[in-house]
């Protein structure tokens, strides 16, 4: 058996949140302290396959247990939910206290994947999406590689404002540099998506595990995850097929209207990819991009490297998603800089 590497394992819970997010989360923050220095912890995350072996599995397990309703955890949880956590230190170390005392319930669930399918992307997503079919595109098919339940496949049913304003759904982003979203988004005629193992909003479980994956401090994301969940039979019909990405791609262009452009596009899932299938992907949408009708969006951590693309290890961007843009016929260019859940957005090439 292969020896563990314990200080990757390390170095993935303490890089785990922007600082930004350490700030506002102190649960959580107190939490990935503790589970850095804890050797069961470390050890958890380094048994995990190399393509998911990210802190946020090990904390939405936690979350899972607690959701199901444990005696210790579930009323932790449920505070720290409703702004109504007074010692999250304290309260860290009583959730390391049951892991030590009960492994399985983080072992038991690590077969499973971080699936968020964050919607707050969509507001990146509309942003992206209305600077690429300006002028050019009034129909578009989508393209969502590791699609999970779908949500971002419905890009366009979220408004975007950059202050609360009280409905569930819409999505708050900061646009650090002028974006014009006054304009019509173009209308979609495919939606298409791809994931090894695509989650159905309609599952209990698989509801549950999606809520895990939130972070339990931040509860404007639950209301909306409640949201979605309610809406999301009204909202326009999507193809979802199973399977990884370089294996249902091609299926998944059969499925569009050959007559729009298609837009593929990958949220946070590329990161999860061997450098075997990364090369794959990145290989096949290039050459749709160059002889098709094909624009391709990636949002993904600055430690997904695509060839051709300027490694930016500027401070300011640490945490940051970076946003690579391929317009038809020509080559990946980066776009932007976004949070990872879209809670900003700072454009920095021009079309």
């Amino acid at each position: 058996m292969p020896e563990l590497d314990l200080d990757d394992a390390r170095k993935r819970y303490h890089f785990a949140l922007a600082p930004e997010d350490y700030e506002r989360l102190p649960f959580y923050s107190a939490l990935l302290a503790l589970l850095e220095d804890d050797s069961l912890a470390l050890e958890l995350l380094a048994r995990v396959r190399v393509e998911q072996r990210n802190p946020m599995l090990i904390l939405a397990a936690l979350h899972l247990a607690a959701l199901h309703g444990h005696e210790e955890l579930g009323p932790i949880y449920w505070s720290a939910r409703h702004g109504q956590l007074e010692d999250p230190d304290g309260a860290s170390r009583v959730v390391l206290e049951v892991m030590h005392r009960s492994p399985e319930l983080v072992g038991g669930e690590l077969w499973r994947s971080t699936q968020t399918n964050e919607p707050g992307r969509s507001a990146v997503l509309q942003a992206v999406i209305g600077d690429l079919a300006l002028g050019s595109a009034s129909s578009i098919n989508v393209i969502d590689v590791g699609t999970s339940a779908g949500i971002n496949l419905c890009f366009d049913q979220f408004p975007v404002h950059e202050r609360d304003d009280g409905n569930p759904l819409t999505l708050v982003c900061e646009d650090l540099t002028p974006i014009d979203r006054s304009k019509a988004l173009p209308r979609v005629l495919a939606r298409v998506g791809i994931d090894p193992n695509p989650l159905d909003l309609e599952r209990i479980d698989d509801r549950l595990w999606l809520k895990a994956c939130l972070w339990p401090e931040e509860s404007r994301r639950h209301e909306r995850f409640d949201a979605i969940v309610a809406a999301r039979a009204s909202w326009p019909a999507a193809t979802v097929l199973t399977g990884r990405a370089t294996e249902r791609l091609d299926d998944a262009f059969e499925l569009t209207d050959p007559t729009a452009m298609t837009v593929v596009m990958n949220t946070w899932v590329a990161f999860y990819f061997s450098d075997e299938e990364r090369s794959d992907y990145f290989d096949k949408l290039s050459r749709r991009c160059l002889e098709e009708n094909v624009a391709w969006i990636s949002v993904e951590s600055p430690l997904t490297k695509w060839p051709g693309i300027e490694v930016d290890d500027a401070a300011r961007h640490r945490g940051a998603s970076q946003i690579v843009l391929t317009r038809p016929g020509s080559s990946p260019r980066r776009w932007g800089w976004c949070h990872a859940h879209g809670r900003w957005l700072e454009q920095i090439t021009t079309p």
